[in-house]
C-alpha cells in the first residue's frame, strides 16, 4: 500500500511539473534590428536566435530579405546565432554567405538588449 501511495504521489508531482504555461522572467520590450556582414551588406532570409545569458528566454526571430527583424525580448545580455529559416526558400543561399562560426552561440559574441533597442548583428 505504501508503494502505491508513493507511486501516486510521484505521478502527481511529475504531472504538475509539466505545466504548459511559461512565466516570463522579466517584462518584454519591442526590439528591432538588422543582420549584416562587416561590409554592411544585409544578411536576410535566416533565423536569428538570441540565447539569454541573464534573464530572458531563447528567442528565434525571422529575418526578412532586407536583413531586418523585430520581436519582443526581456532586456539583458544575449548570445546569438543564425540558422535556416523555415519561411524562406532563399535561406540556404543566405547561409552560404555566413561563416559557420555563426551557426552556434558563442558566449564572447553578445548583444545587449534594452527597451526600444535597435540592434546591429554583425556577422563578420
Amino acid at each position: 500500500m505504501k508503494s502505491l501511495t508513493a507511486l501516486v504521489l510521484l505521478v502527481i508531482v511529475a504531472a504538475s511539473g509539466c505545466s504548459s504555461s511559461v512565466a516570463m522572467k522579466g517584462e518584454p520590450a519591442l526590439v528591432t534590428g538588422k543582420v549584416a556582414k562587416s561590409d554592411g551588406k544585409p544578411v536576410g532570409n535566416v533565423l536569428l536566435t538570441l540565447q539569454p545569458l541573464e534573464d530572458g528566454h531563447l528567442t528565434p526571430l525571422e529575418v526578412g530579405g532586407d536583413g531586418c527583424f523585430q520581436g519582443e525580448l526581456v532586456p539583458g545580455k544575449y548570445a546569438f546565432y543564425v540558422g535556416k529559416s523555415s519561411k524562406s526558400k532563399a535561406s540556404v543561399h543566405s547561409l552560404r554567405q555566413v561563416s559557420s562560426k555563426f551557426f552556434e552561440p558563442d558566449m564572447s559574441r553578445t548583444v545587449v538588449v534594452s527597451s526600444g533597442s535597435d540592434l546591429t548583428i554583425a556577422l563578420d
